[in-house]
């Protein structure tokens, strides 16, 4: 649903700061709306759960299919350090060994996206940088 600020500052009607200004706005109120919500499914999450967990960890109910995972642990690597490692074993003349490290390497793109730091969060912007 586009809303008449971004409708005004598209004709025109209104600038960049002043569009910026009132959508921000309207972002903290949504978000301030949000909130509650947020809080009431995470309680009512850890509810269900508790419920499950007295069923036995696994259920159906109103064409829902509840299961109660095990927590696991996840392993990441730090892919720079990683990289160091290979440049190392190659300078090193262990370009197999280097070689299987990269074959294992997985990569995925990842989107831009918005990020929107509160005032008082962040350093000020460079004086040759926007401020938005």
């Amino acid at each position: 649903m586009p809303s008449d600020i971004f409708s005004s500052w598209q004709s025109g009607a209104i600038s960049h700061h002043e569009a910026m200004r009132r959508l921000l706005s309207d972002l903290g109120e949504v978000e301030s709306q949000i909130a509650p919500l947020e809080a009431e499914k995470a309680e009512l999450r850890a509810q269900i759960s508790e419920v499950l967990a007295e069923m036995g960890g696994r259920a159906e109910s109103e064409g829902y299919r509840l299961t109660i995972t095990s927590p696991g642990v996840s392993t990441r690597y730090d892919a720079k350090e990683i990289d160091g490692i290979v440049e190392y074993l190659q300078a090193r003349g262990e370009d197999e060994i280097a070689g299987l490290i990269l074959r294992a390497r997985k990569e995925s793109a990842r989107a831009g996206q918005l990020r929107i730091v509160p005032p008082g969060s962040a350093r000020k912007p460079a004086n040759d940088e926007a401020p938005f």
